[in-house]
């Protein structure tokens, strides 16, 4: 009778333990895809917009040559051109309100006829990357490449969905 009930308890056990084992199986499992789940979520999402700007040759001499005559000299000041190419396309810093709201992070100067600014919005969500160009073909109104006006090729806006 002793057998039996050994046998008996050993039987349960048996049974018992893969349910157990199942339990405790898909407990881990479930922890291990909430750290998973809750890894990927504080994971910045980063959103890139790139808008290369066509530049047309024509304009750009005729604006050289208005730049010569006396107006509008700020277009041979990257930063300021920058800052006009983001009023445009940025309408949060449409007011003139980017230099309180945020100075140019990275002021990257490739080379003597290519500049990148970089602005961030105060949220820090937003963040526009501003690429300018002086072209060799402009030698032909001015030879001295500090006159040459600064012209937007590209813009980039990159967007955040949360900061880590």
């Amino acid at each position: 009778m002793k057998r039996n009930a050994i046998t008996g308890a050993a039987g349960k056990f048996r049974v018992i333990l893969p349910v157990i084992l199942r339990i405790t199986f898909c407990l881990a499992m479930w922890t291990l895809g909430a750290m998973t789940m809750t890894i990927a979520e504080a994971q910045t999402r980063e959103q890139r917009v790139v808008q290369v700007i066509p530049v047309d040759r024509a304009r750009v001499e005729n604006l050289h040559r208005w730049v010569d005559a006396g107006h509008d000299a700020w277009c041979r000041n990257p930063q300021l051109v920058a800052a006009m190419t983001l009023r445009q396309v940025a309408p949060e810093f449409s007011n003139y309100d980017f230099e309180l709201a945020s100075l140019t992070a990275v002021d990257e100067k490739i080379s003597p006829a290519q500049a990148i600014y970089t602005f961030h919005s105060i949220d820090g969500h937003t963040t526009y990357r501003i690429t300018l160009q002086r072209f060799h073909w402009q030698n032909k109104i001015t030879a001295s490449l500090d006159e040459r006006i600064w012209v937007p090729v590209r813009t980039e806006k990159i967007t955040r969905d949360s900061l880590d």
